[in-house]
């Protein structure tokens, strides 16, 4: 089935009987539809500097107002962009202004993008132990009739210990949080589907005990909203298996990208899953020259916040329950120069770094390994936009990878 899109802002001319519940087939989303169109979504829209990396570079998001990501939703709207998702992050790593000091709830965020856009995917990204399932099954529906059918989920199972603690919520092993979204996610799945005789129903599970349980309206895609989630562990693979559309993949660099996916994908497929999407994030500065781009790597690693990212290091590796002494670690400035860090420093997304013509080699390569789309962090994301339509999707379309 085909929808109508409008001019956000335009009035709307209404037929107040129509009953919008599961009348967008999920399955004919652009952003999952066409297997031969590789796929780009912006990441991390919602947080001071986003997926640009743990900088205090000019020109990065300061999320001062809402106006300043309105305008970057409805620019990647009008150029095609395929997608808009957040991070999920409720506290800084080192204070409010510092990178990702300042956080936009993603759920609220997602709404009021809806509303502000008329093609593109708006994901939330939702931390499960935080948000219960009722709750969640309705937010997502509600957005997805703001948007018409264009609401995704990017589930995740949280490992970030200090927000756990922030919640009051005990932060459980690795795989017993997936476990929970297990769980979590099979009665969201019930409540987008379940009506009719079955309106309600009740749910006796390890971690919810549910009466009644019921969400109306149903959303608009069916059987429900598009569900992203990533998948490095077994556990968090076969969460996907059993849930997602698209898998979050997490390749070491571009070049050696082909046998990390080639295992993935034969994973999914044995899992009874060939139509999963696999998608990877990426860390794109784009400029004219090659020289240009290397000295803008350059000058952001200088403006880089080397603390926060140390920080982020050690919250993943250590579930943030070991301390350290940064000031005794950075006089050496040894810091700097170990890779582990930096890729922290990019908010663990694969650097992309050169001329379009580099850009898209890189993305040439990501797709013949399997990789069917890309989460994209940017450290200025209005220039990064423009330069994506302006440059880099004709060069995408001469190529073949995009329409």
């Amino acid at each position: 089935m085909t929808t109508t899109t409008h001019d956000s802002s335009a009035p709307l001319s209404v037929d107040r009987d129509f009953v919008a519940d599961h009348t967008v087939e999920r399955d004919q989303r652009p952003i999952i539809a066409d297997p031969t169109k590789f796929k780009v979504a912006i990441f991390g829209a919602n947080v001071t500097t986003g997926q640009g990396g743990l900088n205090l570079a000019e020109n990065t998001i300061k999320l001062g107002n809402w106006g300043e990501i309105q305008d970057l939703a409805q620019k990647a709207d009008r150029y095609g962009v395929d997608g808009f998702i957040p991070i999920a992050r409720w506290q800084g790593l080192s204070g409010p202004d510092r990178p990702w000091g300042r956080q936009y709830e993603t759920f609220t965020w997602a709404a009021g993008l809806a509303s502000a856009t008329q093609n593109i995917q708006i994901f939330a990204t939702c931390l499960i132990p935080f948000i219960h399932p009722v709750m969640a099954a309705k937010m997502i529906a509600t957005v997805d009739h703001i948007s018409g059918g264009r609401m995704g989920l990017n589930a995740t199972a949280g490992y970030f210990k200090p927000e756990f603690k922030m919640f009051g919520v005990e932060i459980a092993e690795h795989d017993r949080r997936y476990d929970l979204a297990d769980e979590w996610m099979t009665i969201v799945e019930r409540l987008w589907a379940e009506e009719g005789e079955k309106y309600a129903f009740d749910f006796d599970g390890e971690f919810f005990h549910l009466e009644g349980a019921q969400s109306y309206p149903k959303p608009v895609q069916s059987p429900g909203p598009i569900v992203m989630s990533a998948g490095a562990s077994p556990a968090g693979q076969k969460f996907a298996f059993d849930h997602a559309n698209i898998l979050f993949a997490a390749i070491p660099n571009i070049e050696r990208s082909a046998g990390a996916v080639s295992k993935l994908r034969r994973n999914a497929d044995e899992a009874g899953r060939p139509d999963l999407g696999l998608w990877s994030g990426v860390h794109i500065i784009c400029k004219d020259t090659e020289k240009e781009a290397n000295d803008y790597v350059k000058y952001i690693e200088e403006k880089g916040d080397w603390e926060s990212a140390l920080r982020y290091q050690h919250i993943v590796r250590d579930g943030g329950g070991r301390s350290f002494d940064w000031d005794a670690y950075k006089q050496s400035d040894d810091y700097k120069q170990d890779e582990s860090v930096k890729t922290f420093f990019r908010a663990g997304l694969v650097p992309l770094v050169g001329t379009p013509e580099m850009i898209v080699d890189g993305l040439q390569k990501l797709k013949d390994a399997g990789i069917s789309g890309t989460c994209v962090g940017l450290v200025d994301y209005d220039e990064g936009l423009d330069r994506m339509n302006e440059q880099i999707f004709p060069l995408m379309r001469s190529a073949g990878l995009r329409d």
